[in-house]
């Protein structure tokens, strides 16, 4: 007789989450849904549910309680409302949590889950990126298995178990070049928001969509990597791929090179993540290399290059610095989004945040949440002025 894993859902109405809930649905003799959770989206987490039946759903924003509620009124599904709701949801033992809440919301839940799961499947980024040390932390002292979600980390995933290799030399992360991949300075500089949210492959929310575009997301990954995967700074590379087939790469000592190739569709590696350590069939478009015919790689556009650097410098800096240099972007675009600032500025401003910041230390969850709130007290602050 086989059993359905349990699984929860930090934030089940955004791009992962959805997907997350496209594959349960797909799957549902395997998986049983204990939990979801969203920050406004009342009308798809209440499709969502009357879909997949969970035991509990939580809206973060407290004054959407009251449509969930009456939504799903006689569907005895216990309803949760607030911050605290969404921490709940992590409260009860289950074997899977996707954590895919966006921003440094998903911080406390996510923490949370490791106590009380036996595999975390990650996509919220602010978790390594802000806090990578003291996360990874609590997880090298529980019994909590965590698998990367994004398709860059869950490529080097199954390529490496980095746990029993040390004949990696280094590794290289993929990105599509954004839609400003061939563009020079004088484009960037007119450079508008329509033309930022017109990202060439995937479709992704408005946040991470402007992050690919300033290439700030791939920033990002190399400090996911970086804590993931325990590597030195010099052992992560990043090559411009436009096609965006191959996932990553892991270079070996011995100068061999493995690749992972799929579609970009990210239902494949949340599938993977789900049925870890086990590969399973899944009914989805495989990629046929003979209509794809060719793979191109490039060097980054150096007009973008400043994330890039910017990533490596903050590692180096070490203690706060990535987590004002994640408060910093996400406050910048949230202005760019408002069509309040120019593209260009985005990376302005954070540079300009983190020379006007010092170094703070970490010890708890709580200094993490003080340093964000200071950041972004500061990052506003310089953007009304400047």
């Amino acid at each position: 007789m086989s059993f359905k894993k349990t699984i929860s859902i930090l934030g089940s109405t955004g791009s992962i989450g959805s997907n997350t809930v496209d594959v349960i649905n797909s799957n549902k003799k395997k998986f049983s849904v204990f939990s979801l959770s969203s920050k406004n989206n009342v009308n798809l987490l209440c499709k969502q549910a009357l879909l997949l039946k969970p035991k509990i759903v939580a809206i973060q924003n407290k004054k959407r309680y009251k449509d969930l509620r009456n939504n799903l009124f006689g569907k005895k599904i216990k309803i949760l409302a607030g911050d605290e709701g969404v921490i709940e949801c992590t409260d009860n033992k289950v074997e899977i949590v996707v954590a895919s809440i966006v921003g440094i919301a998903g911080l406390k839940p996510t923490l949370n889950s490791i106590e009380n799961c036996s595999k975390l499947c990650l996509a919220n980024k602010e978790c390594l990126v802000s806090a990578g040390s003291f996360f990874m932390k609590k997880i090298s002292k529980s019994k909590c298995k965590l698998l990367p979600l994004d398709s860059e980390h869950n490529a080097i995933f199954q390529l490496c178990d980095f746990n029993k290799s040390n004949n990696v030399e280094s590794i290289t992360l993929t990105a599509s070049g954004g839609p400003f991949r061939n563009y020079n300075l004088q484009k960037l500089k007119k450079a508008t928001l329509t033309n930022a949210l017109k990202h060439p492959n995937w479709k992704m929310g408005s946040k991470i969509t402007i992050d690919s575009a300033t290439l700030m997301n791939k920033a990002f990954e190399i400090i996911e990597a970086y804590y993931l995967f325990n590597l030195k700074l010099s052992q992560i590379n990043v090559v411009v791929h436009p096609e965006s087939i191959i996932h990553s790469m892991v270079n070996f000592a011995d100068g061999s090179t493995t690749a992972l190739l799929s579609s970009h569709d990210m239902r494949i590696p949340i599938f993977y993540a789900l049925n870890w350590p086990s590969r399973e069939y899944y009914n989805i478009k495989k990629i046929d290399l003979l209509k794809i015919k060719t793979l191109t790689f490039e060097k980054i556009n150096t007009h973008l290059m400043d994330s890039i650097n910017l990533a490596y410098y903050v590692l180096k800096k070490g203690g706060s610095y990535p987590l004002i240099f994640n408060t910093a972007n996400e406050v910048a675009v949230s202005y760019f989004l408002k069509e309040k600032i120019n593209f260009l500025d985005i990376l302005k401003i954070i540079k300009k945040i983190l020379s006007k910041s010092e170094n703070y230390k970490i010890n708890t969850v709580n200094d993490i949440y003080s340093i964000d709130k200071k950041i972004r007290i500061l990052t506003k602050e310089y953007i009304m002025n400047r």
